[in-house]
């Protein structure tokens, strides 16, 4: 999400989606979108996480999240992903985590393990009420 551009196009900062998305725990990052025309700074992408940051009050934990969804979700070859966030990227858990280079806690990822676990568990219960 581009949360500066949807501010200043079409999206107040404080009605965005973004930080709801984020605690529910929604694989989501933090993009730029016209740079020239809407940042400020020589790093908008920076400009970005800084403001989000300043606004919703976000940790380093939660900032450390977003970075590594953000490469999780780009184009970048493997080998790029693997050193960049670890060998077991591509894998869910705490044990496959490399906090030396994601710098996010297990209990972390083993919270957002168990949150998707319970909404799958929630999926199921609904797909199974609707076919009784």
């Amino acid at each position: 999400m581009s949360p500066l551009s949807n501010n200043s196009l079409f999206l107040d900062y404080h009605r965005n989606p973004f930080p709801m998305f984020f605690l529910r725990g929604l694989n989501v990052s933090l993009s730029t979108d016209d740079p020239l025309q809407i940042h400020l700074t020589k790093e908008p992408l920076v400009e970005e996480y800084s403001i989000a940051a300043s606004v919703w009050k976000l940790s380093s934990c939660n900032l450390c999240e977003i970075a590594h969804n953000s490469v999780y979700q780009s184009g970048f070859s493997h080998a790029l992903k693997s050193h960049w966030i670890g060998k077991e990227y591509f894998k869910s858990g705490s044990r496959e985590n490399d906090i030396q280079r994601t710098n996010i806690p297990h209990i972390r990822l083993e919270f957002r393990d168990k949150g998707f676990a319970s909404t799958k568990r929630a999926d199921s219960l609904v797909k199974r009420m609707r076919l009784a």
